[in-house]
């Protein structure tokens, strides 16, 4: 019996690339209004990556706390007073923006239907934040790469979740729109699968989903036909 549906976020459930765009410009606004000191862009802090990684390698799987350094160290090479906490205010107006999204039409009537018959959550290689999204009154836990200390498709993630609602690999439905880091990662975690396929977007994965849909809201239909295929495997047991 299926009992679990977890979603990827960023392009499952909305265009994440207008998202970033936006946030990465409300924040360039907002250091040019504080800091007019500061040496450094967006687009220029990017030249520091390399440097922080070879400091502390972890930060590649610490997005949020990646990019926080590097506004950070992009205020301390600028001679800013106070760098550290300002850099945690500059990440409160990114963050801020970052979850100002535009839901793919019918996600969230969807959602809401599922709510009614599942356990819903969301497992995530980003830092979108399902309370400040209002996703919170429908699914029951959020867990992050930053969180877990490791992205898709490592499966930390997927292991979180079934240990967090208590549920066998076979009882839980991956939803999302990366062949690679979402279905092939879920189907190697013992998961079900669903892959949400945008316009043009080939299968670059190893595997196939168990359902392709390419609107959201053919996602109900899709777990009823799943649903029915797994108690007609199980009859008798």
């Amino acid at each position: 019996m299926i009992r679990v549906i977890a979603f990827d976020l960023d392009d499952t459930l909305w265009a994440v690339k207008p998202v970033i765009i936006n946030a990465e410009k409300r924040l360039n606004d907002w250091l040019k209004q504080e800091i007019p000191q500061l040496n450094y862009d967006v687009s220029s802090m990017r030249e520091l990556r390399h440097e922080l990684l070879e400091e502390d390698p972890n930060l590649g799987n610490r997005i949020t706390e990646f990019r926080r350094r590097l506004i950070e160290r992009a205020m301390l090479l600028s001679q800013v007073d106070q760098a550290t906490e300002l850099s945690h205010q500059a990440m409160d107006v990114f963050l801020i923006a970052r979850n100002e999204v535009e839901f793919f039409e019918g996600a969230i009537e969807t959602i809401s239907m599922l709510a009614n018959q599942f356990i819903l959550g969301a497992l995530s290689n980003g830092n979108a934040d399902i309370r400040r999204l209002g996703l919170d009154g429908y699914f029951s836990f959020a867990f992050s790469a930053e969180e877990v200390g490791a992205p898709k498709p490592a499966n930390d993630l997927f292991r979180r979740a079934l240990a967090h609602t208590r549920t066998k690999p076979g009882q839980m439905i991956y939803v999302g729109d990366n062949p690679v880091l979402d279905i092939d990662a879920a189907i190697r975690a013992g998961l079900h699968t669903v892959w949400v396929q945008h316009p043009g977007q080939e299968n670059t994965g190893e595997t196939r989903a168990d359902e392709e849909i390419n609107d959201i809201r053919q996602l109900p239909e899709a777990i009823n036909r799943m649903s029915a295929r797994f108690n007609a495997d199980h009859i008798g047991e």
